[in-house]
């Protein structure tokens, strides 16, 4: 197998970013794994950013146990979705494929060999857009015999992708028109979020990189594969992240197995309906409404 290389974002919570790559440590590939780090450069303004940035760097200068170590330090803030556009772009065509963290997240013991297989099984399935390693909580049935599904969104808490379809996503949104004929599809096939948040990033309200992402995914109607269980827990919802609240609505369940296991995935790239039905529920309408009222409460 070769290994993906390893790219990671790391902005200004030194311990964040050390609890990230302690974990990815816990996984037996990141000794044959390249890694790199991105760390984004201070906001004007903004009273003691520019130590912690600092301190980031100071530290992932000094991170061992990988097979290679590089990183990038940006001078100028550059903002999230500029970074990850940049960084996955520059590693992503050199390699051919990559597996992108932010620092925000911690890894199960079997992360790296779950996306690593994924991306070997379906590299050459046009059908699959990403391999992602978050998955939130869904009631498997009874007779299904795989360790992964199918879903019509990827996630941004952990993924993988390849150069052949990270390159044909179009992040300026050149097309709009044809987002706004699309939009009642887009939704139904994601959830009735995502078009608002399309539509705020064409604005320049929100500037995610994801969604862009995601519905790249939908007009070349591709899938992600996703396990069964969480192989990531997003610890980001501290109060502290750029770009999360207190309160989360994906619930999961993680899969916290250490010993290293070869995964069954599926060979037909489809939907299970059931499995689909439950995972765009976190997307619902009654759903956010529901987060919205405990973000309020919390």
């Amino acid at each position: 197998m070769a290994y993906a290389p390893i790219v990671v974002f790391g902005f200004n919570r030194p311990d964040a970013l050390k609890n990230t790559i302690a974990s990815l440590l816990n996984n037996e590939e990141a000794k044959f794994s390249d890694l790199f780090v991105f760390v984004d450069g201070p906001r004007e303004g903004k009273a003691g950013e520019k130590e912690k940035v600092e301190e980031v760097r100071e530290y992932v200068r000094s991170i061992k146990g990988f097979k290679t170590l590089h990183y990038t330090f940006s001078e100028k803030n550059k903002g999230l979705a500029d970074s990850i556009i940049g960084g996955v772009s520059q590693v992503i065509n050199q390699y051919g494929k990559v597996i992108v963290l932010e620092d925000d997240l911690v890894l199960m013991p079997n992360f790296l060999n779950f996306m690593n297989q994924g991306l070997d099984y379906y590299e050459k399935n046009q059908k699959v857009m990403s391999v992602c390693g978050h998955s939130c909580k869904v009631k498997t049935p009874a007779d299904y015999p795989y360790d992964a599904y199918f879903f019509t969104r990827s996630s941004s808490w952990g993924w993988a992708t390849w150069k052949d379809r990270w390159n044909l996503v179009d992040w300026k949104l050149n097309d709009w028109d044809s987002v706004v004929v699309n939009r009642k599809a887009f939704i139904k096939s994601q959830g009735s979020d995502v078009f608002k948040m399309l539509r705020d990033c064409k604005l320049g309200k929100n500037h995610s990189w994801a969604i862009r992402f995601c519905y790249a995914q939908f007009v070349q109607n591709r899938l992600s594969v996703i396990p069964n269980k969480s192989l990531v827990d997003n610890e980001g919802f501290g109060g502290d992240g750029t770009n999360c609240k207190r309160y989360s609505r994906f619930k999961f369940e993680l899969n916290e197995t250490k010993e290293h296991k070869s995964f069954h995935l599926p060979s037909v790239v489809k939907l299970c309906p059931s499995i689909f039905k439950q995972a765009l529920w976190y997307h619902s309408i009654p759903m956010r409404i529901w987060s919205r009222i405990m973000y309020i409460i919390k």
